[in-house]
């Protein structure tokens, strides 16, 4: 299934996107959206231990969707990625990564430093979002609706603009929110 046009709002299966091979070998991402440097939104399986890219003057957040977790250390620098905790952290570092038990699913936001800042929340509670930023659900174990529209089980929905105030309600699950605006 491709994008389905619901008003100013895509919803697209998370299987359909396509998954881009790590150029290191240990994982694959599935890039959600972006608007062109200034931000992007993907969802990332990291299959073993190794290096994490680094992006110079890009904040990162990232949200463990599915695993025990990651630890990434540069130095003596340690950042623990939990599962559904959001963790924000520096692009600008080396980091090396060691997973916690098995393979994980990561949903990253990257975000350049000084033009957008993001913010990433579970939907356990009813939610607005106001206009004037791009906002991404996913709902990869999860359910919703927006504006009662369905966002199901395995979707991304994305609103590159919001422009009316949009009302977010989990119905299954836990689906997460993504909002970035400028800074």
């Amino acid at each position: 299934m491709g994008w389905a046009q619901f008003r100013d709002m895509n919803v697209r299966r998370i299987e359909s996107i396509a998954p881009e091979r790590w150029r290191n070998g240990g994982g694959i991402t599935r890039a959600i959206a972006s608007n062109g440097d200034d931000w992007r939104v993907s969802i990332a399986e990291v299959e073993r231990d190794g290096p994490y890219s680094r992006f110079d003057g890009i904040a990162r957040i990232s949200l463990v969707l599915r695993g025990d977790g990651v630890v990434l250390r540069d130095g003596d620098d340690v950042v623990m990625l939990r599962p559904f905790e959001a963790v924000e952290y520096d692009g600008d570092a080396n980091w090396s990564a060691t997973l916690i038990g098995a393979r994980v699913t990561v949903l990253n936001v990257m975000t350049c430093v000084g033009v957008c800042r993001a913010r990433v929340q579970a939907i356990v509670h009813p939610v607005t979002v106001g206009p004037g930023c791009a906002a991404i659900v996913v709902a990869l174990d999860g359910a919703c609706l927006c504006n009662d529209i369905a966002i199901g089980t395995g979707d991304v929905a994305v609103i590159e603009n919001v422009i009316k105030p949009m009302r977010l309600e989990g119905t299954r699950g836990t689906p997460f929110l993504v909002t970035i605006e400028r800074a």
